[in-house]
């Protein structure tokens, strides 16, 4: 199946993985929708845009917020990229304002906006959904657990779009980030201690995710060369996961050669605890 058309929606896109996405689109010659909270913060993607074969156009999108927007019509390609993460903390001390906010972005903001472009996907004739998802997915990160549940959902409503949307010419595709060198990568568990280590019975294995955060090098890509990837990817037929960084692929053949339960203890393994 082949995009049909040149117009795209990416929220999300007033920096980072997002901008980049954009831009990317743009220069294939998309008319892109870039989707920003704040579109104060992005007033000079537009012009970044105009010596590239399309443009790019700012909308303010709220995903915890979305009130009455609607999807342009004639849309090829929405890319749901906008993501929030807090505070990294132990289940029992995170207060359910936290699982709030971050479900209301990658989760429930996520499927709103996406019931709301499919009509007009289906209406062009077909299209892509891509959902940019996480590799912490697959392993059992402590103190990790509500960014992680968030994505947990996003892949299970991928998997249900993909089957519901089939019918309709509309390919919907997942990209499990590993490793991209922006803003959220450098706020990451593997980039800084955990605010679990302000927490006396939680600051052991605070203090030794820190210690391996520091340690472990990390492959990362930089946004262009992940939007580059990942646009690739739009127009590529195949299964659902499409590993696009270098972290990314490593994990995914991790994760393709074990089982759960293997990679569960091998992390309790790396805090020297046992499961009872």
């Amino acid at each position: 199946m082949q995009v049909q058309g040149k117009k795209a929606l990416v929220t999300g896109a007033n920096r980072g993985l997002g901008k980049a996405i954009a831009l990317e689109l743009a220069g294939r010659g998309f008319e892109v929708i870039a989707g920003v909270r704040e579109p104060a913060s992005a007033q000079a993607l537009p012009d970044a845009a105009k010596s590239l074969k399309g443009g790019i156009e700012l909308q303010r999108i709220d995903l915890a917020a979305l009130g009455e927007y609607q999807p342009p019509p004639g849309l090829n390609v929405l890319i749901n990229n906008a993501g929030y993460r807090g505070p990294y903390l132990p289940i029992e001390v995170a207060g359910m304002d936290e699982w709030r906010r971050t479900f209301d972005t990658n989760f429930f903001g996520l499927i709103d906006l996406t019931r709301r472009a499919i009509p007009s996907l289906r209406d062009s004739g077909g299209g892509v959904i891509c959902n940019i998802g996480s590799m912490g997915v697959y392993t059992p990160f402590p103190f990790y657990s509500i960014y992680r549940a968030s994505k947990v959902a996003v892949e299970a409503v991928s998997e249900g779009l993909r089957m519901e949307l089939a019918p309709f010419g509309i390919r919907v595709i997942e990209i499990p980030i590993g490793g991209v060198d922006t803003d959220m990568l450098k706020t990451s568990i593997a980039r800084r201690p955990p605010e679990a280590i302000g927490y006396e019975l939680y600051r052991p294995m605070a203090e030794a995710q820190a210690a391996m955060g520091a340690k472990a090098p990390l492959q990362a890509a930089s946004p262009e060369q992940a939007a580059r990837n990942i646009a690739d990817e739009l127009f590529r037929e195949g299964p659902l996961l499409r590993p696009c960084d270098p972290n990314a692929v490593t994990g995914m053949e991790y994760v393709t050669s074990s089982t759960g339960a293997e990679r569960a203890e091998a992390m309790l393994a790396r805090y020297e605890v046992k499961a009872p």
